[in-house]
C-alpha cells in the first residue's frame, strides 16, 4: 500500500504562495479583459461621434460631455501674442512640441487650438516666431481633452507646459477659454507643412489583450510548476526504500 503523501510546513507554505500568486495573476488577466472591453466602448463612441456632421464653436460651453471627438469648425482671430508650447511630445519617433494658439471668439471667449507639431531635439526648446499666426482665421477639427496637470505658479507669461492647468491657464488669458481643444486635423491633399497637423486620435485597441494572455500564462505556469513539485515529491516517496524504517540492515 502506498504511503500517504507527506506534509509539511513549508510544502503548504509553499503550496499557500504558489496559489495566491496564481488567482492574483487570473485576476490580473481579467482586469485587462475589461479594460478592453472599455476600450472598445469608448472607441465605439469616439467614432460614432467622429462621424456627426461638424459643430460651430461661438459660444464658450458649460457641458462638453458630448461634444468630446467631435469634429468642430471655429471662426475667430489668432491671439498670436498667447501661444503656448505642450513639450515632451513625439510625432513620427522625433521628438518635439505642440503649438497652440488661443482663437478668440465672436462672443469674447476663445477656443485653445492645436496647431500641430513642431520639431525640437530636446522636446522643449523652440522659436515659434516663423509659425505664429495673425488675423481672422476659420479653423477646423476636433475637440480633444486637455492634457491636465498640476502647474507650479509663476510670475508672468508662462510660454512652455507639460500640462495644462486650467487655472494657471486663466490667469494668463483675460478671456474665458473653451474647456476642450480643438485639434487642427490633416486636410486631404496637404502638403507637409509645420506645425504638421496631427491625426485623428487612434481607435486601436491597445495591449490589453496580449496583456490578458501573460497573466493568464504566468498563472498557468505557476499551478503547473506546483503540480509537477507534488507529484514527483510524492513519486519520491513511492520508490522502493523511500519508506523503509531505519535501523540496522537484517542479518
Amino acid at each position: 500500500m502506498a504511503p500517504p503523501l507527506r506534509v509539511t510546513r513549508a510544502g503548504v507554505a509553499a503550496s499557500i504562495l504558489v496559489l495566491a500568486v496564481a488567482a492574483t495573476c487570473v485576476r490580473l488577466g481579467f482586469w485587462q479583459l475589461d479594460r478592453l472591453r472599455q476600450r472598445r466602448a469608448r472607441n465605439a463612441v469616439v467614432a460614432a461621434r467622429m462621424q456627426l456632421p461638424p459643430t460651430p464653436l461661438g459660444v464658450v460651453s458649460e457641458d462638453t460631455a458630448g461634444l468630446t471627438y467631435r469634429t468642430a469648425v471655429a471662426s475667430g482671430t489668432w491671439d498670436a501674442e498667447r501661444s503656448i508650447v505642450l513639450a515632451g511630445r513625439v510625432y513620427n519617433s522625433a521628438p518635439g512640441v505642440y503649438l497652440m494658439t488661443p482663437l478668440r471668439l465672436a462672443n469674447g471667449g476663445a477656443v485653445l487650438v492645436n496647431r500641430g507639431f513642431l520639431p525640437s531635439p530636446d522636446a522643449a526648446t523652440v522659436d515659434i516666431s516663423p509659425y505664429l499666426a495673425a488675423g481672422p482665421a476659420q479653423v477646423r477639427g476636433i475637440l480633444v481633452p486637455m492634457p491636465l496637470g498640476e502647474v507650479p505658479p509663476t510670475n508672468g507669461f508662462r510660454r512652455t507646459w507639460f500640462h495644462v492647468d486650467p487655472a494657471a491657464l486663466a490667469r494668463q488669458t483675460p478671456y474665458p477659454l473653451e474647456p476642450l481643444i480643438l485639434q487642427v486635423t490633416p486636410a486631404p491633399g496637404q502638403p507637409p507643412v509645420f506645425p504638421r497637423p496631427l491625426p485623428p486620435p487612434a481607435l486601436d485597441e491597445g495591449p490589453h489583450f496580449s496583456y490578458a494572455i501573460q497573466w493568464f500564462s504566468f498563472a498557468a505556469i505557476g499551478l503547473t510548476g506546483w503540480l509537477v513539485m507534488l507529484l514527483r515529491g510524492q513519486g519520491a516517496q513511492r520508490a522502493p526504500g523511500g519508506d523503509r524504517e531505519s535501523g540496522p540492515p537484517p542479518e
